[in-house]
C-alpha cells in the first residue's frame, strides 16, 4: 500500500472519529410534548442496562430545556412546545446543540437537533397597493422597485418567487440581496399613452411550501404623455388637377394632418417647406391653422403644367415634431391656341418620273396647347396624287408623291392643306401649294407581242430577208424615234452572228442557209431603243423554228459499208426452223417525221420463198425449213427508202450461207450469241431512250422554274448574284446584287459544318446609307424549304430618344433582324443563325427613311466653334452647295448655329448656356433643318448641347439648427434643406455626405428628379453625454472634377427626466461602536442626477421596507443624506443594522433609486470568560489512546470578535492537552502521550481561560487525573529472525535448536509460553517439528534429506499471561547441509538391465577428430559432490579414440586402417568429486562401416543436388519463354499502331454536308485551286454499291469559258477521300 493511500486512510479515520462524536436529529416545529426525537443509547452503542449506573444524561446550552433524555431506555424526546420562528427568528438553519454524557468511563457525545420549518405563515405585503407614474418616452430596461413581501418561514417555506399578471410591457425582476429577494418592475417594451393610458397589474409573492401560500400587491401604472408622435398625413403624396386661368383666391385643397398626442403636443401648424422654388409662394398660399391651399397668382399651362408643393406640418410640443407630404398640382389645359402651318421648303416643279414617296415640300405645324388640344391632324382637302406623310418627329409632315405622275394627263396641281387640332372646340388653319409637272422620257418602246415566233424552211437563200419586227413608243419627237438591234451573246456558237437587222425598219436577214438537221430551232432578242435622254429600250424574244425538207437519203448502218456498198454475210444451220432470225438490217435517216420514216423490202422478189423481211424493223427470218435441194448460199438485196414527197433510198446486200449440222451448232451458238447481243442492244436502246426522256423532262422543269423565277422578279430592281473572285471553295460567303446603278453586298462568315454565328454579333451586319438624302427602298426576300415566315415589327426607343423599328422574320433555326432608324438615315441588317439554312433568300421589307444628322457640342464653347461637317455627313458635293442654295431654314433657335455655304460646316453662332436654354431638362437638343435645292432635299440636324460642370451645388441657408429631445427613439427622421445645382445629368447633385458621427446617418429619398436628404437618428441621444452635436452636410455633384457645397447642421438635445438619481456606491458600509452617543453622525450617502433643473434635485428617505425599530435608532437628513444615532446601540442585541435608503428627483414623474446601508456595531470587551467542566473521569487507564477524552470543558464570553475569542491553556505541561472542539469555545482534555502508570500514577491539571480583549480577562480551574495500570507490554525475542544450520540425515526425535523471549511486565503479565505457528497444509514442514512451551526447545520428528529439502522456515509465538494476553512472533530459518550420498547416473547410453550399453556405427574412412558419440550423466548432489569426471577403461583404447574429461564426448584420434578391427568396445567411467567418491560405468561399442555404404550416402546427397539443378533449369526456361511471348506481344501492338497510322492521307477534301441528305441524292463538293473552281459529283449510291477502280464512268469533266478541260477526278478516288474523312 502506498504512502498516499495510507495518508488518506488515516485522514478518513480522523474525520470519522470527529463525526462519530456527533449525532444529528431533526424534528418539525409545533410537535406535541413527548414526541420522540431519536434513540440516543442505540445510536451511540450504549448498553441500556448500564445507563442509570453511568449517569446517562443530556446537557443543553440554552436556558430553556426543550429536550430531555430517558435514563432507562436512552430515548430523546421533546420536553416543551417549539416555535422555530421565535427561537431562530427566520435564520436559515435552526439548530439546538445538546451534550450527552455517560460516566465510568467518561464519554461525551454531541447531539444536534435541527428544527425543521413548516409552512404556517403566508407572505404579507406591508401595503395593499402601489402606484407608478411612468412617462411614455421611458426607455425599455428601466426598473422600478416594488414593495417586498415578508414571510417568517424559512428555507423552502419562505418566499421563493414573485409573479406578475401577463402583459406585454412589464415583467418582474428579482434581485437577491443577502438572504432577501427584492422585486423590481422592469419595463421591457416602451409605453404608448396613445394606445393605453393606465395599466393595472397584480404582483404575487409565492412561498415554497406544500401547498404554497401567497400574498398579492395591486400595482397601477399611469402613463404620462410626451411629444413622441409627429403629425402625419393620410397620404405621402396628394394629386389634384385644376384648370388653367382659375380665379385668384380659389381654394383648391384642404390638408388634414393628425397628431395622437394631447394638449399642445397635438396642435398642428401648416407651412410650405423651405426647399420649394422661389416663385411657388407667389402662386399658392397655405393657411397656417386650417391647412387650406388657395390660388394666389395667375396659372398658365403653357408656362408650367405641373406644380410640386412640399408641405410641413409641425406640432407645438417641445421640441416640435414635423411631418411632410407632397401635393402634385396638375394643370389642365384649355384649347385657346390656333395651329400654325409653316412651309419650310417647297419645290414647285416636279418631274413626272418622280418615284412614289418623293418629297416635294416639308411642312411643320405647331400648337402651343399640349396633349389633345395640341394634337394636330393634317389633311389634303382635294384629290391629288400627293399625300401628307408624317415624319418620325411629331407635327412634322412631308408632302410626297403617292403614285407615279403623268404630265400628258395632268400638268398642274393645286394642293390645299388643312391643319386641325383635337381640342373642344377644334381650331384649324388652311395652306395652299402650287405644283408644276415637268415632262421626261418615261415611255419605252413596246412590242405588241412577246415572244415573236417565226417558221422557216431549211435551205433558204443566204442574204435574203426572212422576217421583220416592229415596236411602238408613246412618247413623241426624239423620245419616240426607235432604232432596232440584235442582242448578241458574243460566244463562238452564237446563232446571232449569222443574222442581221435593219436598225430603222426592223427587217431581219440570214447570212447563211439554215439546215434542219444541224439546227432545228433557235431564239434571240431584239432591242428597240428610243431617242430620249437617257434612252429607253424594250426587248423582245424572237423564236425561229426550222421546217424540215427531205434532203437526206437513208444510211445503212448494218451490214457495214465497204467501198461505198453495204454488204454482209450470215451463216445459219441448215436445220433451222421456219421463223428463225437470220439477221437484221439497220439504217437511219437524218430527216425527221415522214422524211425520216424508213421502209425495208427484198429484191428480187424470188428470194421471198425462203426468207422474209420485216417492212419496218429490217429483220430477216426463214419462211420454212431448208431441204437438201436448197442451195448452200443465197444472196439477198435489201432496199431501204424513206417516205418523203420525193423518196430517197439505199440498198444493202446480205449473203446467207447454210452450214452443215456440226457447223450448225457453232452457227447456232453464234446465232444465239448474236440474238443475246441483239436483246442486250435492245435493252440498251430502251434504257437510253428512257434516260433521254427523263433528262429532257428535268430540263423542261428547270427551264420552267427559271422562267417563273425570272418573271417574278421586280421590274425595277433586278439582282445579279455575282460570284466572289476570291471564293475559297468551302462555303459561299458573299452575295453581290444590284439595285439600279448601285451595288450592295451581303457579307456572311466563312462557315463549315457545325459553325455557329453568335446572335447579336455585328460581324454579319450590312450598313447602307442613303447618298444625297434620297429616299431609298430596299426589298429583302427570304423563303425557306421548312416553313413559311411571319414578319414581326417592333418599335423601339434607344437611349437618345430616337425611334427605330425592328423587323424580325423567324424561319426555323434562322432569324433575320432588320433595323430602320430614321435619325441616322441608315439601315442595319442583322442575320444570325444557329445552323445553316438551305437556300436563304432575302424578302419583303419596304419603308420610307428620312435622313437626319445628330451632333453634340458642350455648352460654353467659343463662338465659331465647329459642330460638324453637314455637307460631308450628308454626302453632298461641297462645290455645288452655293448653287444648290445650301442653307438653314427659319427656326426659333436657328440663330444659335449657322452653316457655312462654302464648305458645309455647322458653326456655333452665339454663346451657348444650357441652363438658360433648357432649364433642367435631361436632354437639351436644338432641332435644325438644312435645305438644298435642285433637287429639293430636306435634312434634319439635331444638335445636343451637353452639360459641363460649370455650377457648384448651393444651399439656400448657411446653417440649420434642429432641436431633438433626448427621448426621441431611434429611427426618427428630420428633413434637411436640399441643395440646388443648375447642371443636369451626371453634373447635377449625385450624392449627399454627412460628417462622421455615431448618432445620425443620412437617408436620401428620391422624389421625382429631386434628392431630398433626411437626417435619420440611428442611436438615441443623451443630453447628459453631449448637449450639442455639430454636423456637416455636403452636397456633391458628379462632374470631373466634382464640386460641392456644405451646410452646417447643429443638433440641440433637449433634456427630459430620463435619468434616475445614482448613488456613488451601490452599497454603503459603516462601523459604529456600541453605546455611541446620541446624534453621532454614522455615514453620509450621496446620489447624483445627470438631469438639469428640477429633474436633477435629489431628496433622501428611508425605504418603505425599513423596520420601525431601526428607524427609532437612526435618523436620515432629507437633503444632505446624513444618517445619525437616535437611540441606544447595544452590540449584544444587534451586531449589524441594514437600512434601505431611497433617493428621488423632483421631475415629473419623479424617478427614484435605492441603496443599502450596512452599519456594523463594534463590540467593547466588558465580559469575563466562564469555564464549565461538563464531565470528568477521575481514573484513566495507562493504555488510553492518544486523544482519549478525559474531561469536557466549555468556555464562554458574551463579547464577540477578539473580545469574545477565548484562549485556554494547561499548567503543568504533561502528557495531557486541551484540544479545541469543532464548536467554538468548546475544549476537550485529552491525552497527547502514552501514559505509564509505573512512571507516574496521577496528574494535577490547572486550566486557564483568557479572552483577547483589551485589556484581556482570564479565569482559572484545577482538575485531578488518576492513571490505572494495564498489561501493555508484549514478550520480545532477542533477535528476529533466527538462523540455524543442520546436516542432512539427522536423528529423528533429537533436539535441533531452541528459542527464548522476555516480557517487561511483572507477575502474570510476564509469564511466557511458546508455540509453533502451524499453517495446517499437507506440505507444512512444521508438522514434523515440535517445541517445548516453557523452554522453547525445538525437536525434528524425522531425518532431513538435502536432495528433498534444502531449507525451510517457520514462526514461533511467545504469549504472556496478561488479560488480554499479548504475544510476539519470531521467524526461524533452517538451512540443510549436503552430504555425498548419491552416485552418478548414466543418461546415455540408455540403461538396460541395470547396465548402460550402446552401439555407434561410423564409416571406416572417418578422419581424425570426428565425433563418435557423447556419454551423458548427472549427480543429484550439489557442489563438489555433484561435479562429474569422465575417463576410458582400459587405457589401451585411447590409441584410436579420445574421451573429453568434462563433457563425455568420444572422438577419433586418427584415421582407421585395414588392420584396425571392425568393432571396438569402450568402457567409460563416471565419478563425482565427493570426499568419498561415487562412480558409474557405461559401455560403448563402435563399429566401422565399409565404403560402399558411404558411397550410398554420398549418392543420395548428389541426387538431391541434381534435382535442385534440374528445377533451376526449368525455372530458367519458363522465364525465357515468358519474356519471348511478351516481346512478341509488344511487337504486334507496335506494328498494328503503325499500320493504322500509315493510312494514306493523299486525298483530303473540304466538303459541305447537305443538311437534308436522305442517303440517295447525288452529292457534290465544290473546291477551288488557285483561280479555278471544280465540282465533284457523285452518283446516287446505296450501301453495298461498288465502284470499279480506274473506271472513268463516274468522272465529271468541267470546262471553263475557253472550253479547256481544267480538272478531272475519278469517283473512286473521291470515295476514298470521303471514307477517310468519315474515319
Amino acid at each position: 500500500m502506498s504512502a498516499g493511500v495510507l495518508f488518506r486512510f488515516a485522514l478518513l479515520l480522523l474525520l470519522g472519529k470527529r463525526t462519530l462524536a456527533e449525532i444529528r436529529y431533526s424534528v418539525a416545529e409545533e410537535v406535541k410534548d413527548g414526541t420522540v426525537v431519536g434513540n440516543l443509547a442505540k445510536d451511540l452503542g450504549l448498553d441500556v442496562g448500564s445507563l442509570a449506573d453511568r449517569r446517562f444524561r443530556v446537557v443543553s446550552e440554552s436556558k430553556e430545556a426543550f429536550f430531555e433524555a430517558n435514563p432507562h431506555n436512552g430515548v430523546l424526546h421533546v420536553n416543551r412546545r417549539i416555535d422555530r420562528d421565535d427561537s431562530c427568528q427566520g435564520s436559515g438553519v435552526c439548530l439546538f446543540e445538546l451534550k450527552v454524557i455517560v460516566e465510568n468511563p467518561l464519554e461525551i457525545h454531541y447531539v444536534v437537533v435541527e428544527i425543521t420549518d413548516v409552512n404556517d405563515h403566508a407572505p404579507v405585503f406591508t401595503e395593499k397597493e402601489q402606484t407608478f407614474e411612468i412617462a411614455e418616452h421611458t426607455s425599455p430596461g428601466k426598473r422600478f422597485k416594488l414593495h417586498a413581501a415578508h414571510d417568517p418561514d424559512a428555507g423552502m417555506n419562505s418566499i421563493r418567487a414573485y409573479t406578475l399578471t401577463s402583459n406585454e410591457h412589464f415583467e418582474v425582476d428579482v434581485r437577491q440581496s443577502d438572504e432577501e429577494k427584492i422585486p423590481f418592475l422592469l419595463l421591457k417594451k416602451s409605453l404608448d399613452r396613445e394606445e393605453k393610458e393606465k395599466h393595472s397589474l397584480l404582483v404575487t409573492a409565492v412561498d415554497g411550501g406544500k401547498p404554497p401560500r401567497s400574498g398579492t400587491l395591486n400595482v397601477s401604472i399611469v402613463v404620462l404623455d410626451s411629444n413622441d408622435n409627429r403629425p402625419t398625413f393620410s397620404q405621402d403624396t396628394y394629386q389634384i388637377t385644376i384648370a388653367e386661368n382659375i380665379p385668384i383666391g380659389t381654394s383648391i385643397f384642404r390638408l388634414n394632418g393628425t397628431d395622437p398626442d394631447e394638449g399642445v403636443n397635438g396642435e398642428i401648424d401648416y407651412s410650405f417647406a423651405k426647399t420649394l422654388k422661389k416663385n411657388i409662394d407667389s402662386i399658392f398660399e397655405v393657411d397656417k391653422t386650417k391647412g387650406v391651399i388657395t390660388v394666389k397668382g395667375d396659372i398658365d399651362y403653357e408656362e408650367n403644367d405641373i406644380f410640386k408643393l412640399d408641405i410641413e406640418a409641425s406640432d407645438r410640443g417641445t421640441p416640435p415634431l414635423t411631418g411632410e407630404c407632397r401635393i402634385i398640382i396638375k394643370i389642365k389645359d384649355v384649347n385657346d391656341n390656333v395651329p400654325e402651318i409653316e412651309v419650310t421648303s417647297l419645290s414647285n416643279i416636279v418631274a413626272e418620273d418622280s418615284k412614289p414617296g418623293t418629297v416635294i415640300s416639308l411642312i411643320s405645324v405647331k400648337d402651343k396647347d399640349p396633349c389633345v388640344n395640341g394634337k394636330i391632324i393634317c389633311t389634303m382637302t382635294n384629290d391629288v396624287p400627293f399625300e401628307l406623310k408624317p415624319s418620325y418627329r411629331e407635327n412634322i409632315f412631308s408632302v410626297a408623291t403617292k403614285e407615279y405622275l403623268d404630265r400628258e394627263q395632268v400638268s398642274h396641281y393645286e394642293i390645299e392643306i388643312k391643319a386641325t387640332d383635337c381640342g373642344r372646340p377644334p381650331l384649324s388653319t388652311l395652306k395652299s401649294l402650287n405644283i408644276q409637272i415637268s415632262d421626261v422620257n418615261d415611255n419605252s418602246p413596246h412590242f405588241e407581242k412577246n415572244p415573236l415566233e417565226f417558221y422557216l424552211t431549211e435551205n433558204n437563200v443566204a442574204g435574203s430577208s426572212i422576217f421583220s419586227v416592229s415596236a411602238t413608243d408613246k412618247d413623241i419627237n426624239d423620245n419616240a424615234m426607235i432604232s432596232y438591234q440584235i442582242v448578241r451573246g458574243g460566244g463562238p456558237n452564237d446563232i446571232t452572228s449569222f443574222l442581221n437587222i435593219n436598225s430603222e425598219t426592223g427587217e431581219v436577214t440570214a447570212l447563211k442557209s439554215l439546215d434542219f438537221e444541224a439546227l432545228k430551232s433557235f431564239q434571240f432578242q431584239v432591242s428597240a431603243t428610243d431617242g430620249g435622254s437617257p434612252p429607253l429600250s424594250g426587248n423582245v424574244t424572237v423564236k425561229v423554228f426550222i421546217l424540215d425538207q427531205n434532203d437526206n437519203a437513208p444510211v445503212i448502218v448494218y451490214p457495214l459499208s465497204s467501198n461505198g456498198s453495204a454488204q454482209g454475210a450470215e451463216e445459219i444451220p441448215r436445220n433451222s426452223k421456219a421463223g428463225d432470225l437470220v439477221t437484221r438490217v439497220r439504217a437511219y435517216d437524218a430527216d425527221t417525221g415522214y422524211n425520216g420514216w424508213l421502209l425495208f423490202s427484198l429484191h428480187p422478189p424470188g428470194e421471198r420463198a425462203l426468207f422474209s423481211l420485216d417492212r419496218y424493223t429490217g429483220q430477216i427470218r426463214t419462211l420454212r425449213s431448208f431441204t437438201e435441194t436448197d442451195g448452200a448460199e443465197h444472196r439477198l438485196l435489201v432496199l431501204v427508202k424513206d417516205n418523203g414527197d420525193v423518196s430517197l433510198s439505199a440498198t444493202a446486200t446480205v449473203t446467207v450461207k447454210l452450214a452443215e449440222p456440226k457447223e450448225a451448232f457453232a452457227a447456232s451458238d453464234h446465232v444465239q450469241s448474236a440474238a443475246e447481243a441483239d436483246r442486250s442492244e435492245d435493252r440498251l436502246t430502251f434504257y437510253l431512250a428512257l434516260t433521254l426522256g427523263s433528262v429532257s423532262l428535268l430540263l423542261v422543269i428547270s427551264v420552267v422554274v427559271l422562267i417563273a423565277m425570272r418573271c417574278s422578279k421586280s421590274t425595277e430592281y433586278t439582282s445579279k448574284y455575282l460570284q466572289d473572285a476570291h471564293y475559297d471553295g468551302t462555303l459561299c460567303h458573299s452575295i453581290q446584287y444590284r439595285s439600279g446603278d448601285k451595288r450592295y453586298m451581303l457579307v456572311g462568315p466563312r462557315m463549315s459544318i457545325g459553325s455557329t454565328i453568335v446572335p447579336g454579333s455585328r460581324a454579319n451586319t450590312l450598313l447602307m446609307s442613303d447618298a444625297a438624302g434620297e429616299v431609298r427602298q430596299l426589298y429583302f426576300f427570304m423563303f425557306s424549304f421548312y416553313s413559311a415566315s411571319v414578319l414581326h415589327c417592333k418599335e423601339e426607343h434607344d437611349r437618345s430618344g430616337d425611334k427605330s423599328r425592328r423587323y424580325s422574320v423567324p424561319s426555323g433555326d434562322a432569324v433575320l433582324n432588320y433595323y430602320s432608324k430614321g435619325a441616322q438615315g441608315g439601315r442595319r441588317l442583322n442575320m444570325y443563325r444557329t445552323r445553316p439554312v438551305i437556300f436563304p433568300l432575302l424578302l419583303c421589307y419596304c419603308e420610307l427613311i428620312s435622313a437626319q444628322l445628330k451632333y453634340s457640342t458642350p455648352e460654353e464653347v467659343k463662338v465659331g466653334s465647329i459642330v460638324g461637317n453637314v455637307a460631308k455627313d450628308l454626302g453632298l458635293d461641297a462645290a455645288t452647295l452655293t448653287s444648290r442654295r445650301f442653307r438653314m431654314v427659319s427656326g426659333a433657335q436657328d440663330t444659335l448655329f449657322e452653316v457655312n455655304p462654302n464648305n458645309g460646316l455647322l458653326l456655333v453662332h452665339k454663346h451657348l448656356d444650357r441652363e438658360h436654354m433648357c432649364d433642367r431638362n435631361a436632354v437639351c437638343a436644338v432641332d435644325l433643318k438644312v435645305v438644298v435645292e435642285n433637287p429639293l432635299e430636306i435634312h434634319y440636324v439635331s444638335v445636343e448641347v451637353t452639360d459641363v460642370n460649370d455650377h457648384a451645388p448651393t444651399f439656400a441657408e448657411r446653417g440649420k439648427i434642429i432641436e431633438i429631445a433626448e427621448s426621441t427613439l431611434s429611427g426618427a427622421r428630420f428633413q434637411l434643406p436640399g441643395a440646388r445645382d443648375p447642371d443636369v445629368g451626371i453634373n447635377s447633385i449625385q450624392r449627399y455626405k454627412l460628417s462622421q458621427n455615431e448618432h445620425f446617418r443620412l437617408e436620401i429619398r428620391e422624389r421625382d428628379d429631386d434628392k431630398i436628404p433626411f437626417l435619420l437618428l440611428q442611436k438615441q441621444l443623451d443630453r447628459e453625454q453631449k448637449i450639442n452635436h455639430s454636423l456637416i452636410l455636403s452636397a456633391i455633384d458628379g462632374g470631373t472634377p466634382s464640386k460641392s457645397a456644405n451646410l452646417n447642421v447643429t443638433i440641440r438635445v433637449l433634456d427630459i427626466n430620463d435619468n434616475r438619481p445614482v448613488f456613488s456606491k451601490e452599497g454603503y458600509s459603516a462601523e459604529l461602536q456600541e453605546n455611541a452617543a446620541l446624534g453621532t453622525s454614522v455615514i453620509k450617502v450621496q446620489a447624483t442626477d445627470l438631469d438639469e433643473g428640477a429633474n436633477g434635485e435629489v431628496e433622501y428617505e428611508f425605504g418603505g421596507d425599513t423596520n420601525a425599530e431601526l428607524m427609532r435608532l437612526f435618523s436620515l437628513d432629507k437633503k444632505l443624506g446624513v444618517i445619525r444615532v437616535e437611540g441606544q446601540i447595544d452590540f449584544e442585541s444587534t451586531h449589524a443594522v441594514k437600512l434601505d435608503v431611497q433617493a428621488s428627483d423632483k421631475g415629473q414623474p419623479p424617478m427614484t433609486t435605492d441603496c443599502r446601508v450596512i452599519i456594523k456595531i463594534q463590540d467593547v470587551n466588558d465580559n469575563q470568560p466562564e469555564i464549565e467542566v461538563t464531565s470528568i473521569a477521575s481514573t484513566v487507564a495507562e493504555d488510553a489512546k492518544h486523544g482519549t477524552v478525559i474531561a469536557l470543558i466549555s468556555v464562554s464570553d458574551a463579547d464577540s470578535g477578539p473580545n469574545g475569542k477565548v484562549v485556554c491553556s494547561l499548567t503543568p505541561n504533561g502528557p495531557l492537552q486541551l484540544k479545541p472542539s469543532f464548536k467554538e469555545n468548546m475544549f476537550s482534555l485529552v491525552t497527547k502521550d502514552t501514559l505509564d502508570r509505573e512512571t507516574t500514577s496521577s496528574y494535577d491539571i490547572s486550566i486557564t481561560a483568557t479572552d483577547c480583549g483589551q485589556p484581556p480577562l482570564a479565569t482559572f480551574k484545577t482538575v485531578n487525573i488518576q492513571v490505572k495500570d494495564v498489561n501493555d507490554n508484549v514478550p520480545e525475542f532477542p533477535q528476529n529472525p533466527f538462523h540455524f544450520y543442520l546436516t542432512e540425515n539427522n536423528k529423528p526425535g533429537a533436539p535441533v535448536f531452541s528459542v527464548n523471549a522476555v516480557d517487561k511486565d511483572a507477575g502474570s503479565n510476564a509469564a511466557v509460553s511458546y508455540s509453533i505457528v502451524r499453517q495446517g497444509g499437507p506440505n507444512d514442514i512444521t508438522s514434523f517439528l515440535n517445541i517445548n512451551s516453557e523452554t522453547g526447545e525445538v525437536t525434528a520428528l524425522k531425518s532431513l534429506d538435502f536432495e528433498a529439502l534444502k531449507s525451510f522456515q517457520f514462526q514461533v509465538s511467545a504469549t504472556d499471561g496478561g488479560s488480554p494476553p499479548l504475544s510476539g512472533n519470531v521467524t526461524v530459518k533452517v538451512f540443510i547441509l549436503d552430504q555425498n550420498d548419491n552416485a552418478p547416473v548414466i543418461v546415455y547410453p540408455l540403461s538396460s538391465n541395470g547396465s548402460a550399453q550402446g552401439a555407434e556405427e561410423i564409416p571406416r574412412n572417418s578422419k581424425a577428430g570426428d565425433l563418435v558419440t557423447r556419454v551423458r550423466a548427472y549427480d543429484a548432489d550439489t557442489g563438489y559432490n555433484g561435479w562429474l569426471l569422465f575417463s576410458l577403461h582400459p587405457p589401451g583404447e585411447r590409441a584410436l579414440f579420445s574421451l573429453d574429461r568434462y563433457t563425455g564426448q568420444i572422438r577419433t584420434l586418427r584415421s582407421f586402417t585395414e588392420t584396425d578391427g571392425a568393432e571396438h568396445r569402450l568402457l567409460v567411467l563416471v565419478k563425482d568429486n565427493g570426499d568419498v567418491s561415487l562412480s558409474a560405468t557405461a559401455t560403448v561399442t563402435v563399429k566401422l562401416a565399409e565404403p560402399k555404404e558411404a558411397f550410398a550416402a554420398s549418392d543420395h546427397v548428389q541426387s538431391a543436388a541434381e534435382a535442385d539443378r534440374s528445377e533451376d533449369r526449368l525455372t530458367f526456361y519458363l522465364a525465357l519463354t515468358l519474356g519471348s511471348v511478351s516481346l512478341l506481344l509488344v511487337i504486334s501492338v507496335v506494328v498494328l499502331i503503325a499500320m493504322r497510322c500509315s493510312k494514306s492521307t493523299e486525298y483530303t477534301s473540304k466538303y459541305l454536308q447537305d443538311a437534308h441528305y436522305d442517303g440517295t441524292l447525288c452529292h457534290s463538293i465544290q473546291y477551288r485551286s488557285g483561280d479555278k473552281r471544280y465540282m465533284l459529283v457523285g452518283p446516287r449510291m446505296s450501301i453495298g454499291s461498288t465502284v470499279v477502280p480506274g473506271s472513268r464512268a463516274n468522272t465529271l469533266l468541267m470546262s471553263d469559258a475557253a472550253g479547256e478541260v481544267r480538272k478531272k477526278m475519278n469517283l473512286y478516288d473521291y470515295l476514298r477521300c470521303f471514307s477517310y474523312v468519315l474515319e
